[in-house]
């Protein structure tokens, strides 16, 4: 398929979009996943042409494209989203609910995974660093504990955590396994991971 550019006079003032990047773009966005900044390929992390398609013609294209399709084009530190456009009360009722029910498994999920890396010895950067990351055993012995385990059965997270923080987190491209099979937190995982422990974890998907 073309890289076709749309329109072709860029100094005209008008948005110059990358229809193949669009089109990945919102397919990603559209099926519950986020687009970051940075993206790991073969083993280390390099700018995201997704993102910088989306960055560079937000507001002159895509804001109001996605808007016309009822779509919210969010973008927030290192990331971008798309939620649904409300138009009533009861719109705005279920996206409450769908939302809240998705940023509470990835809150829990992160929950866990914050004080069980703590209380394991580990950094916060541990979970950063693409050459680093949390294994699956830590993760595995993190989830054993009881309490971990009650925190993620409240966010209806009944599954084991490496398999919690596939389904939270990776599936959504919040977070990453690396070469190593280690999980790391992608640039959306850091920034919630910073709504949940800052100020305020309000975060709205």
């Amino acid at each position: 398929m073309s890289d076709t550019l749309l329109p072709h006079e860029p100094n005209t003032g008008q948005p110059v979009v990358n229809r193949r990047l669009n089109q990945e773009a919102f397919r990603k966005l559209t099926s519950g996943q986020v687009i970051n900044q940075t993206q790991y390929v073969d083993g280390k992390l390099v700018p995201n042409p997704l993102f910088d398609e989306l960055f560079k013609e937000r507001d002159r294209y895509y804001l109001e494209a996605y808007a016309n399709m009822g779509m919210e084009l969010v973008q927030r530190s290192g990331f971008f989203y798309v939620r649904t456009l409300s138009h009533s009360q009861v719109d705005d009722d279920n996206r409450d609910q769908e939302s809240g029910g998705s940023v509470r498994q990835i809150q829990g999920v992160l929950l866990v995974l914050g004080r069980g890396v703590l209380e394991k010895g580990f950094m916060f950067e541990t979970m950063t660093l693409p050459e680093a990351g949390i294994s699956r055993e830590t993760l595995e012995s993190i989830g054993s504990d009881l309490t971990m385990a009650q925190i993620l059965k409240a966010c209806k997270m009944e599954q084991s955590l490496p398999e919690a923080a596939k389904v939270a987190l990776v599936d959504r491209d919040i977070a990453f396994f690396n070469d190593k099979g280690n999980l790391v937190l992608a640039d959306a995982g850091k920034a919630f991971f910073d709504d949940l422990f800052g100020e305020g974890a309000n975060m709205q998907l």
